[in-house]
């Protein structure tokens, strides 16, 4: 009687692992549908579009209740996402996505933005206008690639300084006359101006009026920054944003494997079940066998 008490329990154990893991596919079924992307990406630009409405017309517009209203339903809507996603992915999984844990941090503020007693803190409301960053794919790549081309970014941005320094140390010993040179903050002004052609031609033209040889200094200045290093920029974006589905596709054959893992676990556990269920059918069988063999009570 033990033993088959034992495989009871072995057997309703296994019942309900098959139970959770329903669920959880359940769950994970509907946050990886396209209409519930559809619908959290609607709440956002809704909630943003309402937001916008506010601020443009001030806490004196006649929908200015209903606005704040419905904030606080769209928050609590933000909130029932990222609750039904955790339950969908699990702890490790979850927190493992960088936008998740954006996602978390993102609702956070907003109901930090929640108390009406400092009006600094209101503001961060539109802080989940972000959100739409990690609801499109599209967005979330480029943005992944930013953050990817962000050593090299960084790179440029240095070369670049080095650049705007040397420059600006040239043109104000140059031209320290001048109204856009009389020392270095002026000159590295005049200079991200001469970087964007915000006043090219005037600057060369008032700059040719005390050094026929200015043309010299402005036209390389303009090659070097504007053409070459503010194009390094570009190339390191473009290499990172090319690279990108390469990286994506790395994320989901890892997950691809983690299934396989999990299919496999799942194998190793059935199959191990399987094994105790015929060893206790045996067992059965021989209690049987052994009870036959004794014969009837003797008269």
């Amino acid at each position: 009687m033990g033993n088959g008490a034992a495989a009871t329990a072995d057997v309703r154990q296994a019942a309900a692992k098959p139970a959770k893991k329903r669920r959880k596919n359940f769950l994970q079924h509907i946050t990886e549908s396209a209409p519930w992307g559809i619908f959290i990406f609607l709440c956002i630009v809704v909630n943003a579009a309402i937001l916008g409405y506010d601020a443009h017309y001030g806490g004196v517009n006649p929908y200015h209740e209903l606005i704040e209203q419905w904030n606080m339903y769209f928050l609590f809507i933000f909130t029932a996402e990222l609750l039904l996603e955790f339950w969908a992915q699990g702890p490790r999984r979850y927190f493992r996505n960088g936008w998740n844990i954006f996602d978390v941090l993102v609702v956070g503020l907003s109901y930090a933005a929640v108390s009406p007693a400092i009006s600094a803190l209101r503001t961060l409301r539109v802080v989940r206008v972000f959100r739409l960053v990690s609801a499109v794919p599209q967005m979330c790549r480029v943005v992944e690639a930013l953050f990817t081309a962000l050593p090299g970014i960084l790179a440029s941005f240095a070369i670049l300084a080095v650049v705007f320094y040397i420059a600006a140390v040239m043109g104000t010993t140059l031209f320290h006359q001048d109204e856009g040179f009389k020392d270095l903050g002026a000159a590295l002004l005049t200079l991200f101006a001469l970087a964007q052609y915000d006043g090219w031609g005037e600057t060369i033209a008032r700059l040719q009026e005390q050094n026929p040889y200015a043309w010299v200094y402005v036209i390389g200045f303009t090659v070097i920054a504007a053409f070459a290093v503010l194009n390094l920029f570009i190339g390191v974006i473009v290499e990172a944003v090319q690279a990108a589905p390469q990286e994506e596709i790395k994320e989901e054959i890892e997950e691809v494997q983690e299934d396989v893992e999990d299919i496999q676990e799942a194998q190793e556990d059935a199959a191990e079940l399987q094994r105790e269920l015929l060893q206790e059918v045996r067992a059965l069988r021989a209690e049987v066998a052994s009870l036959r063999n004794v014969g009837p009570p003797p008269a």
